[in-house]
């Protein structure tokens, strides 16, 4: 295995290298971890549809900020939101992730592509992660490269280190990745996404100025300071709904509406729930009682609510009138399954969980609305493998071997439920036809462990009883 390409070669006997010893510069740590952002939006009660218009546009105007801001919150404050979402990301990572060594059409693998494979395989499944500093591991990074598939854009920062792997010698291998805060990153008048290289600066010893680590704040970047990311540094995955441009395409903009309308909904509904809730108390006084008594009669109704008793002058008469209920459902109730309703339908494709348990459903318009789902989860699947195998793949390569040609790929497909039945019959029916299986292949595939020497073992010889106590 060669040397990690542009790192210091280190003389034997050194002993092995120390992760993230000898990482040149322009691998090291560029953003400072920050312990809060400061919130541009207001508070919730203050968001209007006039407010999220005026975000949204402001977004294509390179005003990203603050419109990610407004997702985030969207996500944080409505739980069907929030469980689609999840449920995309979820399936997605709950694929089979399998990494495939290159091959030209037609043709087996090369020994170099199948190397280039197994380096990549190791580099990726020994990440790890310090639990404490919120970075992660492959799967991480595969959930935090999602976050864009609603918000339109995620970038995250990788983090090198030298690993001893076995078969592969010293490798320059990914130790974690950590999601950026959008407030570390700008669009600038070409329409790039990059850095943002605001005062960065310190002083040094006698007082010379001297690059120091990125400062960032929550206000809006000028597109002028902004810069391209550094090579194999970091991980960039933008996201479209729509064709246009990247800053009005993320797929949580039409949803905007109707989240506000669906927090305004919400709260209607609590204040018509506390009004009619409860039956109205009714107490009835003397025309001629003094004011005295009617205020002391007025506070006793109002304190009535929470504590549930009440003393009223002599002649006082108190009645609890029922309120009536309205036929249907309210119209904040039918509002806020409208939101609901077109959250299912923009992130899943369907509405399964309402329709079909309002209308009664059928088996067949189950599998067509698991069909759609499925193709929710394919496509965010494959987005999610073109950011790893376009950025990540090749930045490992190009570190390790000074370039990236016959990369290996990553390809997600669902995992294929297990009949141990008929894997048995099939391997059987292959075995008496004289189909030579791997050994090792066959024990795994049937989950036995393989015999070892002079290990005690049950056999059945061909057309007799099982025996006991064979040696092998």
């Amino acid at each position: 295995m060669r040397e990690p390409s542009g790192q210091k070669k280190r003389k034997s006997g050194e002993g092995r290298p120390r992760p993230a010893d000898g990482i040149s510069e322009s691998l090291s740590r560029r953003l400072r971890p920050q312990a809060a952002y400061r919130w541009l939006l207001p508070q919730l009660a203050a968001i209007t549809p006039q407010y999220i218009e005026m975000t949204l546009r402001g977004a294509l105007a390179g005003s990203h900020v603050q419109a990610w801001e407004l997702f985030d919150l969207m996500e944080d404050t409505s739980p069907r939101l929030m469980k689609n979402l999840n449920e995309v990301k979820r399936a997605v990572l709950g694929l089979d992730w399998q990494l495939f060594p290159w091959q030209a059409e037609g043709g087996p693998p090369t020994a170099q592509a199948r190397e280039k494979a197994r380096l990549v395989d190791a580099a990726l499944r020994g990440m790890r992660p310090d639990p404490a500093a919120d970075e992660n591991d492959f799967n991480g990074t595969l959930y935090d490269v999602l976050d864009a598939w609603g918000k339109g854009q995620s970038v995250q920062e990788i983090e090198w280190e030298f690993r001893s792997v076995l078969g592969c010698g010293t490798i320059l291998a990914p130790r974690a990745t950590y999601w950026v805060h959008p407030t570390c990153v700008g669009w600038d008048m070409r329409g790039r996404l990059g850095l943002r290289i605001e005062v960065a600066e310190r002083t040094g010893r006698g007082g010379a100025v001297t690059p120091g680590v990125w400062q960032t704040t929550a206000m809006q970047p000028r597109p002028s300071m902004v810069a391209d990311f550094p090579p194999d540094k970091f991980l960039v995955a933008i996201a479209k709904a729509k064709s246009g441009t990247a800053l009005g395409g993320a797929l949580l903009r039409p949803l905007a509406w109707w989240w506000c309308a669906a927090n305004f909904s919400g709260d209607w509904l609590m204040k018509l729930a506390e009004l009619f809730g409860m039956p109205f108390r009714w107490a009835n006084y003397d025309p001629g009682a003094p004011q005295a008594t009617v205020d002391a009669v007025c506070e006793v109704l109002e304190r009535m609510g929470s504590q549930g008793w009440a003393a009223f002058p002599y002649g006082t008469k108190l009645e609890f009138l029922q309120t009536p209920r309205a036929a249907g459902d309210p119209p904040q109730q039918d509002l806020l399954d409208r939101a609901e309703k077109q959250m299912d339908l923009l992130i899943l494709g369907q509405t399964l969980t309402t329709d079909v348990s309002r209308q009664g459903g059928s088996r067949a318009l189950g599998e067509v609305h698991a069909g759609v789902r499925a193709e929710v989860v394919r496509a965010a699947a494959e987005f999610c493998a073109g950011v790893i195998n376009t950025q990540l793949v090749p930045a490992i390569l190009r570190l390790n071997y000074g370039e990236a040609g016959e990369a290996p790929g990553f390809r997600p497909v669902p995992r294929a439920a297990v009949d141990p039945l008929a894997n048995a019959e099939r391997d059987a029916t292959l075995l008496r036809c004289g189909v030579a299986l791997p050994k090792t292949w066959f024990y795994e595939r049937h989950e036995i462990p393989l015999v070892g020497p002079g290990e005690e073992s049950v056999a059945a010889p061909v057309g007799g009883a099982g025996t006991e106590g064979g040696k092998v």
